[in-house]
């Protein structure tokens, strides 16, 4: 453990400093400064470098105004039943989420935030996940902009470095961050709002706490260092779930990195050799993480193909152009010559697929029932209607599952179990939603940073001041 001296001079200060202006940071401050604290925001890059722009399915919110309108009955509790049921992860901290969910989309939408559709989400048991106009990239600069409107003093190109702590008392009072090659100590009267982020792109701490993962793509910002989780550890923090933390997300195109447009098209996810290896449309999330799991043991960096055809391009709800590699053939014949697949195997997949779909409606394989989260209730369509599609995927990591370990009130908490003062976290930083290995319960991430970041801001603004 180790303690920051109490510089003489501060070169700035306010009543909270909030560490990063992503999805938990730039909540956080409007909520403060809605409260009247003064706040200053330390962010790494120069701009606003969220998780929440590769966003890939939706944000889960129960009770809302579009389920309402659709005929869907939902409510906090049945959200946090089942989160916990799923996820494995602390009950106290997810009924805090489930409290203040509502609160949160209601809010989002205040600010320019706008629903777009509702979708079914794997291991969600009505229709909650919420994708809003714009998607990842729609709500940062949503964010962005209400961060403006409300002049929330945003220093961009500060990397935060150490966290300054009164040695009497114990209490977080400041933080020391590098901006133009000059250290500066910026000092919090009330409380420092760690929103960091995971530590995606530190390829030393994902070897550390998921060596299997280390090869996979990595889609965070580059500014996802681990930064906030080494600061704190480095007083004195606790972690949760932090074995946990690397977890295998959804697929990304292997050539462009981005997430894919492709997984709302009803098709099959194939191997090299053409053959599918589990239900692709899952409602079950145990399932759908095995997934991933088990492309991976077949090839650690999760390489595989999405394959989808005419007919479910043209199904596409969402509209939205494409950022992957898209390779097309007028027969699957020809689409396994161009994507480098044995020879025959797709063929005979595609042909058993379509020939279970004719005659029992579903897929006996692996059990599909679906056509997939685009297509809340519709069962599987066949692959049939030419030209063919594939794009070659790489399995990714979007965020850590695992970090410091927080209370209800996102305080950081100490090794011995007490919460160290001054000091809160929000967002991927924080641990303790997911306690089975691999059982991520799908949206977590963006409700959790909307949600704690809310919880944080609130809490840390009715600090006394030091």
């Amino acid at each position: 453990m180790t303690f920051s001296q109490v510089p003489k001079k501060w070169d700035g200060e306010a009543d909270v400093i909030v560490v990063g202006g992503g999805n938990a940071g730039i909540p956080a401050a409007i909520t403060a400064h809605d409260k009247g604290a003064e706040v200053i925001v330390l962010e790494t890059s120069t701009g606003m470098a969220s998780s929440l722009a590769m966003i890939a399915g939706g944000t889960p919110f129960a009770g809302t105004d579009i389920q309402k309108e659709q005929g869907v009955e939902d409510s906090a509790d049945e959200l946090c039943e089942e989160a916990v049921k799923i996820s494995g992860g602390s009950p106290e901290l997810w009924r805090a989420i489930a409290d203040r969910q509502l609160e949160v989309y209601y809010w989002l939408k205040s600010i320019g935030a706008k629903p777009e559709i509702l979708q079914l989400a794997p291991g969600h048991k009505v229709r909650r996940s919420i994708r809003f106009e714009g998607h990842g990239n729609g709500l940062c600069q949503v964010l962005r902009k209400a961060a403006e409107k409300e002049k929330i003093d945003i220093r961009h190109k500060h990397h935060a470095q150490k966290l300054i702590v009164d040695s009497e008392t114990g209490r977080v009072i400041g933080i020391t961050a590098k901006h133009d090659n000059k250290a500066l100590n910026f000092r919090a009267r009330k409380a420092v709002v760690l929103t960091t982020g995971g530590f995606c792109q530190n390829y030393e701490l994902v070897k550390e706490y998921g060596p299997a993962y280390a090869d996979l793509v990595p889609t965070a910002p580059p500014t996802h260092q681990g930064d906030g989780l080494k600061m704190a550890l480095a007083i004195g923090a606790a972690t949760e779930g932090i074995g946990l933390a690397v977890c295998p997300s959804l697929p990304v195109c292997a050539e462009t990195g981005h997430p894919l447009s492709s997984t709302g098209f009803g098709g099959i996810a194939v191997n090299r050799h053409g053959q599918r290896w589990a239900n692709e449309a899952t409602a079950d999330m145990n399932a759908y993480t095995m997934r991933y799991k088990e492309i991976i043991m077949q090839d650690p960096t999760g390489l595989h193909f999405s394959i989808y055809d005419e007919g479910g391009k043209q199904a596409d709800p969402y509209k939205t152009k494409p950022r992957e590699k898209i390779y097309s053939a007028d027969t699957v014949e020809g689409l396994e010559k161009i994507l480098g697949i044995t020879a025959g195997g797709l063929k005979k997949t595609i042909d058993e697929y379509n020939s279970d779909i004719d005659k029992y409606g579903y897929d006996r394989k692996f059990g599909r029932k679906l056509w997939g989260m685009a297509h809340p209730g519709e069962p599987p369509h066949k692959l049939d209607t030419p030209p063919y599609y594939g794009v070659r995927c790489k399995v990714c990591l979007t965020s850590m599952k695992g970090g410091l370990k927080i209370n209800p009130k996102n305080q950081v908490i100490n090794q011995f179990g007490d919460v160290i003062p001054g000091l809160y976290a929000a967002g991927e930083v924080a641990g303790g939603l997911m306690g089975i290995p691999s059982h991520y319960y799908t949206g977590t991430m963006t409700v959790q940073c909307f949600t704690q970041g809310r919880i944080a801001g609130d809490i840390a603004a009715d600090e006394v001041s030091s």
